[in-house]
């Protein structure tokens, strides 16, 4: 499963990889390279979302390839890149 994510970053321009890294890092409240629930809830109240906490735990395992619970890096960029083609899609 980790391939999925590292797929995903190749398709990734140098630019979206600068985009993503710069959200990941303001999501990443306490800076230790993981976001939690509870920073990806802060996070999205925080661009005018009201996500439950059902929905930001849905977000997360849909993401989670490692199943910890928390998201790194790679699996954001499969997140962001997942809702860039939602909201592609809705246009």
């Amino acid at each position: 499963m980790m391939q999925f994510s590292e797929e995903i970053i190749k398709q990734l321009t140098p630019e979206e990889i600068d985009e993503f890294r710069e959200a990941f890092m303001m999501f990443d409240k306490d800076g230790n390279g993981t976001i939690s629930t509870k920073e990806l809830g802060i996070a999205m109240r925080s661009l005018g979302q009201n996500p439950t906490e059902q929905e930001i735990l849905e977000m997360i395992n849909e993401v989670d390839i490692d199943g910890n619970g928390l998201i790194e890096f790679p699996e954001f960029c499969v997140m962001m890149k997942r809702m860039m083609k939602e909201t592609d899609s809705e246009r």
